[in-house]
């Protein structure tokens, strides 16, 4: 049974990592349900343990977040962020930092993959209307967002996983992760300014098609949904004093918005079902059957004797626990290495917990498979002729990873 769990799970994580097979494309959400298949098929996951293995809290967060960013988008807000964003710029160095200081606080407040989803177009818009590279910009974008949405427990994927699954409240998660992400951001955006000096100015002359930023701003729905928005923060700060759970308030903050787009036209609510990446959700069902798989089989004990620390009666460092989530966040993509490290965690100590969501959010930004949101950055990109190269990408990234790693690592370890 382990030899075919390992089968099973190296052929699915392939397939995650490179979603195309020569003459066959596929989503990576196609890959992780094929991976679940075949170990419910070869027995390894029964078909009752299969369905109680899927974590339906965090799937109903996702949801609700994915709903709620939909309804800002449609009331207008960010073509509102766009405009101003050109208006206000000044220069290009200003523009970079505008761009990673929005994208962060947007992300620390809505999940990031809906964030860099909807700001792709927006950046590469600005830098159309400005007639400048946007590559850095695009990396800045990505970047600030993966570091913003380490801020908070409904910031990323694998923070909502982490947070559920060690019981950590929204405010607790954020009075230890805000810190290290406000001392991360600037940082990053130094490097990158420095890294990209260059690039910066190179000039980029490609009109771009507004199609997707074409909503008319609905003033009276949009405040609606601000009002909404901070009510959600504030009930997010105080799940944990009134035993709330996180993906209730978001799910409840997703419905309003679609009351909200129903008030001007019930049609109009096809339009946010339609902008849900519904494939996020069928990936994290896939990942949750498969993980069980390797748990069951007796796999994830094997694997964790590989690595110091993580064997039976062994306890491995805050340092040795983050080059260990690094290196799996870049191999596998950083929420299903988060799922599979919560499997082989030695201790339930809080300080370890955020270690793994602080060094598994930052890792992400080493590759463009790092994480969900680079992904959806440079596929979405493509639409637009805008292509990053990877290795490129993976020399910068790298070296800031290592930088704000080590930050985050030293922060967290001086609090405790």
């Amino acid at each position: 049974m382990i030899y075919g769990a390992l089968i099973i799970f190296v052929l699915t994580y392939v397939l995650i990592a490179l979603h195309r097979l020569p003459g066959i494309e596929f989503k990576r959400s196609t890959a992780a349900i094929f991976g679940a298949a075949l170990m419910v098929l070869f027995g390894i996951v029964p078909l009752s343990d299969a369905f109680a293995s899927i974590d339906f809290e965090v799937l109903f967060l996702l949801l609700g977040m994915m709903t709620f960013v939909s309804g800002l988008e449609y009331c207008g807000l960010f073509k509102i962020i766009a405009d101003y964003l050109i208006e206000h710029s000044g220069s290009k160095i200003r523009l970079l930092a505008m761009i990673m200081g929005i994208t962060s606080l947007l992300s620390a407040i809505a999940l990031n993959d809906a964030v860099v989803l909807m700001f792709t177009p927006i950046v590469i818009r600005c830098c159309s209307k400005i007639k400048t590279n946007p590559i850095p910009y695009l990396v800045g974008m990505m970047m600030s967002a993966n570091i913003g949405s380490m801020a908070t427990a409904v910031g990323n994927p694998q923070n909502a996983f982490i947070a559920t699954t060690a019981d950590i409240n929204f405010l607790e998660f954020s009075l230890y992760l805000i810190p290290v992400a406000m001392i991360c951001l600037p940082v990053t955006f130094l490097l990158i300014w420095y890294l990209y000096r260059k690039d910066l100015y190179r000039s980029f002359d490609r009109s771009i098609d507004d199609g997707d930023m074409d909503h008319e701003v609905d003033h009276l729905r949009l405040k609606i949904m601000i009002v909404t928005m901070i009510s959600m923060i504030f009930g997010f700060s105080l799940s944990g004093f009134l035993d709330i759970k996180t993906y209730e308030i978001a799910l409840i903050a997703g419905a309003v918005s679609l009351i909200i787009v129903a008030s001007k036209s019930t049609n109009d609510m096809r339009w946010i079902v339609e902008r849900i990446d519904w494939s996020v959700l069928v990936f994290f069902i896939g990942l949750f059957v498969l993980i069980s798989g390797v748990v069951e089989s007796g796999l994830i004990y094997d694997i964790a004797d590989l690595f110091p620390g993580f064997g039976k009666g062994e306890t491995p460092t805050m340092l040795g626990l983050s080059v260990f989530t690094a290196i799996l966040s870049n191999l596998f993509s950083n929420v299903p290495a988060v799922m599979l490290i919560t499997e082989m965690m030695p201790v339930d100590d809080l300080s370890f917990w955020l270690i793994l969501a602080a060094s598994s959010t930052l890792a992400g930004n080493a590759t463009l498979i790092g994480s969900a949101a680079n992904i959806i950055v440079t596929e979405n990109s493509e639409r637009y002729g805008v292509k990053f190269n990877f290795f490129k990408f993976m020399a910068i990234g790298t070296f800031v990873t290592v930088v704000t790693i080590l930050i985050g690592v030293s922060m967290i370890s001086l609090m405790f």
